[in-house]
C-alpha cells in the first residue's frame, strides 16, 4: 500500500513513559532507526570498553595514591573489578573480530550491570561511617553512576534495568548487613545527583540522535520520493534498477518493467482542472501500489507515467500484474471530490536478464506502451528481452 507523505502515521517518542516529546519517527522510517541506534550503540560500546579498561585498570594499581587506602582489600577490589574488565574486553574482542557475535545493546547492559555491581560493592566494603575513608568510593560512585547513564542509549528500558534493579539490590544487602540507609545517604546524595543529571543527558543525546537522523531521513526522501505521489522519483528508481541489474547479472536472475501511462490524462486536468488531477494521480499511485510485494518498487516516471520494477519476474508473470493493475483503474471510477472521475492506463512490459542491459529494457517497455496507445488505449502489450523466453500473445482487455 502506498501512502502519500502527508497521510503516514506517525509514531511518538516518548521521554520517561510521561509525555510525547516532540521527536516523530514515521513507521516506514523505523527498521532505518532501528539500525541508526544499532550502530550508536556499536560506537558507543567501544569507546566505552576502552575507558573502563585503561580507568578500572589505573584505578587498581594506584591505590597508595588514595586518601585512605586499605592494601589488605587490594584481591577484594580486584575480584570486584574483574568482571568489568572482562566485559570491557569481549566488547572489544567482538568489535574488532566479529567474535563472538553479540549485539552491541547487550554488551553495553552487560559492562553497565557490572560497573553498577563493582562500584556499589565496593562502596559497602569500604563504608564505616567515617567521611574521610568514605571521600574516594563516594567519588568513584559519581563518576560511575553517570558513565553508565551514558551507556543507557535506549532510554527508560536501559535506566530500570542499569540503575533501579542494582540500587534495589544494594539496598537489600545493606539492609542484610545491619546499616541504615539513612545515615548511608549523605554518602551517596552526590551520587545519586550525578546519575539524575546523567540521565537527563542521556535523554537529550537520544533525541539529538532523533532528530539528526529524522532531518537526514527527510532529505533523503526528499530527493528519491516524488512529493505528489509518494513514490520514488526517477532519480531513486535508476539506482534500484542498476542494483537488481547487477544482481542479475551475478546470479543469472531475471527481472521485468512495467511502463504504463494515464490515457488521455490532459483531459482530466484540462475538464476537472488540476487539484482534481493530482487526486487522479495519487489514486492511481495507491491502486497500483495494492499489487506490488514487498521487494516491487514504484516509481512516478513522467509526468503521468509510472514504472514498476519487478525482481525475480518473468514476462508472463509481469502480465498478469499489469493486467491486474490495468483493471484496478478501469473497473472502477476515481472520487475527487464531487467529481467521479473515470480513468483507464495503457501498460508496457518486458523482461530482462543480466545479459541484457537497462537501456535496452526500458526502451522495449516504452516501446510496448506505445503498441498499446496504437493499439487503442486501456490494454497490456508486451515485448520480450531478445535473450529472454518467447512472448505469448498479448493480453487484451476483456
Amino acid at each position: 500500500m502506498i501512502e502519500t507523505a502527508g497521510s503516514r502515521i506517525t509514531t511518538i517518542v516518548r521521554f520517561s513513559g510521561l509525555k510525547p516529546l516532540y521527536k516523530k519517527v514515521p513507521p516506514q522510517w523505523l527498521p532505518a532507526y532501528e539500525a541508526h541506534i544499532r550502530v550508536v550503540e556499536r560506537q558507543v560500546a567501544v569507546v566505552a570498553a576502552w575507558v573502563l579498561l585503561i580507568t578500572v585498570i589505573f584505578y587498581q594499581f594506584t591505590y597508595e595514591l588514595r586518601l585512605a587506602h586499605r592494601p589488605d582489600l587490594w584481591l577484594t577490589e580486584l575480584a570486584f573489578r574483574t568482571p568489568v574488565l572482562l566485559s570491557a574486553l569481549l566488547t572489544l574482542l567482538a568489535h574488532y573480530t566479529g567474535k563472538p557475535m553479540c549485539r552491541s545493546l547487550y554488551l553495553l547492559r552487560v559492562m553497565g550491570l557490572s560497573v553498577m555491581t563493582m562500584i556499589l560493592a565496593l562502596f559497602l566494603v569500604h563504608y564505616n561511617g567515617v567521611s574521610a575513608d568514605t571521600y574516594q568510593i563516594t567519588s568513584g560512585m559519581v563518576i560511575s553512576f553517570f558513565g553508565v547513564a551514558i551507556l543507557s542509549v535506549r532510554g527508560l528500558r536501559e535506566w530500570w534495568l542499569l540503575f533501579a534493579l542494582p540500587l534495589a539490590i544494594f539496598a537489600l544487602v545493606a539492609w542484610a548487613r545491619g546499616l541504615a540507609l539513612t545515615e548511608m545517604l549523605p554518602f551517596i546524595f552526590d551520587p545519586l545527583v550525578m546519575m539524575v543529571i546523567g540521565i537527563v543527558m542521556s535523554e537529550a543525546l537520544r533525541q539529538l540522535r532523533a532528530g539528526e537522523f529524522l532531518a537526514r531521513q527527510q532529505l533523503r526522501e526528499q530527493a528519491t520520493t516524488d512529493q505528489l505521489t509518494g513514490l520514488l522519483n526517477r532519480r531513486a528508481m535508476h539506482q534500484l534498477l542498476q542494483q537488481e541489474h547487477a544482481r542479475a547479472q551475478r546470479y543469472e536472475t531475471r527481472y521485468s518493467l512495467i511502463l504504463g501511462d494515464l490515457d488521455r490524462f490532459k483531459r482530466v486536468n484540462d475538464r476537472y482542472g488540476h487539484n482534481v488531477g493530482d487526486i487522479v494521480l495519487q489514486e492511481t499511485a495507491r491502486r497500483l501500489g495494492s499489487h506490488m510485494r514487498a521487494q516491487d518498487a514504484l516509481c512516478r516516471w513522467g509526468g503521468e507515467e509510472i514504472l514498476m520494477l519487478l525482481p525475480e519476474t518473468g514476462l508472463e508473470g509481469a502480465k498478469q500484474v499489469a493486467e491486474k493493475i490495468r483493471l484496478s483503474l478501469s473497473d472502477e471510477p476515481i472520487l475527487a471530490g464531487e467529481h467521479c472521475v473515470p480513468q483507464t492506463i495503457s501498460l508496457g512490459v518486458t523482461s530482462c536478464h543480466g545479459r541484457d542491459d537497462i537501456e535496452s529494457a526500458i526502451k522495449r517497455a516504452d516501446d510496448a506502451l506505445y503498441q498499446a496507445k496504437e493499439n487503442g488505449r486501456n490494454r497490456t502489450e508486451a515485448i520480450a528481452s531478445p535473450c529472454s523466453e518467447p512472448v505469448s500473445p498479448n493480453i487484451r482487455p476483456a
